[in-house]
C-alpha cells in the first residue's frame, strides 16, 4: 500500500533516475572504470610488419606514443616474430558433418631496446581462440564471419601485447 503512495507523489521518472543514480554510485564504489586509451609510456616505438603489428600501429595512432617507420631514433622496437592462424574441427554431428570449428590465432613477439643485448620482453607467445558454427547452406557468409573473427582476435592480441609493453616499460 505504501508503494502506491510513494509512486503517486514521486513519479516513475524520478524513481528511474534514483535507481540509475544508485547503480552508478555502486559501480564507482567498486572501482569499475572504462579502459580508456592504451598508453605504453614510451615516446617513440618502431613496430614492423603486418597483421597484429598493423593493429598495434593503428591503436597507437591516437596515443601519445609516436610510431616510427624505421628503428633509428625509436626508444624501443616491438617485433612480431610470427603470427599463425589455425582452423580445426571442434564438433561433429551424429551424421559425421562438421558443426563447429575452432579458430586460433597465435602471435610470438619480443620488445628490444637499441643498445641493449637482452630484450626487455623475451620472445613471448600469446593466443586467442574463437568458436564458429558451420553451415553448408551459407559457406560464403561463414567465410566472411571467419575473417571478422580473426580480425577481432588481432585486435584483442594487439591490446594484450600493448598492455605487456606498458608493464615492461616500468623495467626499462
Amino acid at each position: 500500500m505504501w508503494w502506491s503512495d510513494v509512486r503517486s507523489v514521486i513519479g516513475p521518472r524520478t524513481i528511474a533516475a534514483i535507481a540509475a543514480s544508485g547503480v552508478t554510485i555502486l559501480l564507482a564504489a567498486c572501482g569499475f572504470q572504462l579502459r580508456g586509451e592504451t598508453a605504453t609510456g614510451m615516446k617513440t616505438l618502431h613496430v614492423p610488419g603486418g597483421g597484429v603489428a598493423q593493429e598495434i600501429r593503428r591503436t597507437l595512432a591516437g596515443s601519445p606514443t609516436k610510431v616510427l617507420l624505421t628503428p633509428e631514433g625509436a626508444e624501443a622496437v616491438l617485433q612480431i616474430m610470427s603470427e599463425n592462424r589455425d582452423k580445426n574441427v571442434n564438433t561433429i554431428t551424429g551424421s559425421g558433418r562438421v558443426y563447429e570449428y575452432s579458430l586460433t590465432l597465435v602471435v610470438r613477439y619480443r620488445l628490444t631496446v637499441p643498445g641493449r643485448e637482452e630484450p626487455v620482453i623475451a620472445p613471448t607467445e600469446t593466443s586467442a581462440r574463437r568458436l564458429i558454427t558451420y553451415s553448408e547452406a551459407a559457406p560464403i557468409a561463414k567465410e566472411a564471419e571467419e575473417l571478422l573473427l580473426f580480425k577481432d582476435m588481432q585486435l584483442e592480441l594487439a591490446d594484450r601485447i600493448l598492455r605487456q609493453v606498458s608493464i615492461a616499460r616500468r623495467d626499462m
